[in-house]
């Protein structure tokens, strides 16, 4: 069991500052969102060295990104930030790469073409994982019309196709109201798990006065559950909070988790 943190939730802080946190509040390591500001700006490989003997997995590139968009040019920049999230994942020795699934473009229901620019993409990284040694993790989406992936049916069809594993969003499936459906069907594929609960906007934030969230941790932890369990959080849905302020939810987050399982 190795508990992480999304680096995001840091995202004002350097790297050294954000290893800083992984030994203050008592994780393994952090989910490593390769769009982290301190890292992104200039994407200088040196700095990855103050989280390198981390436990962490890595969090491939999403924001402006799309791998089901109908713009052939978004999608070729979505596959090569996709790889690059798994060069980098090599690069600090981490095991797991999740990918989000995308959306249709226009605010309609996903349809075959969008399936098939979403194999496209999984098809490549999939190989360029192989060669790199690392493991890709495909995300149930969140809600919304046009979102892939929604369904632990449509999971199913990549991972059992790809032979990858799953990210289960917690946050993603209360909100899809089919967390028990991803807990039953896909249990045995889970190697990531993003725990958060969320507020009016949506927005993820601590789980530990969730009964909801209780109850899933509860149900993986009675089936062994027993590898990564990322705390997701997103800081616009707290106060303005200082770096010992996050410290301090970073652990009361770990300490709510641990009630549930052994490290």
């Amino acid at each position: 069991m190795e508990i992480l943190f999304s680096s995001m939730f840091l995202y004002e802080y350097t790297l050294d500052k954000i290893s800083e946190a992984v030994e203050k509040a008592g994780y393994d390591g952090i989910e490593f969102w390769v769009e982290t500001p301190h890292f992104w700006i200039d994407r200088d490989e040196e700095k990855l060295e103050h989280i390198i003997d981390f436990k962490n997995a890595v969090h491939s590139a999403v924001l402006d990104l799309n791998p089901a968009s109908i713009n052939s040019q978004v999608k070729e920049v979505t596959l090569k930030e996709g790889l690059f999230s798994i060069y980098i994942a090599k690069k600090i020795k981490a095991d797991l790469v999740t990918f989000h699934a995308g959306r249709r473009s226009a605010a309609r229901e996903p349809v075959d073409a969008d399936y098939k620019s979403l194999h496209d993409y999984v098809r490549v990284m999939k190989k360029f994982a192989k060669i790199k040694g690392v493991k890709i993790s495909i995300e149930n989406s969140e809600s919304g019309l046009n979102y892939l992936c929604k369904t632990p049916e449509e999971i199913i069809e990549f991972i059992d196709q790809y032979n990858i594993s799953f990210t289960f969003d917690v946050n993603h499936a209360l909100k899809n109201k089919n967390a028990d459906e991803f807990i039953e069907l896909l249990s045995d594929r889970i190697e990531n798990v993003h725990v958060s609960s969320f507020d009016k906007k949506g927005r993820h934030i601590s789980c530990r006065n969730d009964k909801r969230v209780a109850k899933i941790l509860k149900k993986l932890a009675e089936l062994g559950y027993d590898k990564i369990i990322t705390v997701e959080l997103d800081d616009l849905g707290y106060k303005k909070m200082n770096f010992q302020e996050k410290i301090d939810e970073l652990r009361k987050e770990r300490e709510f988790l641990e009630k549930f399982f052994k490290r």
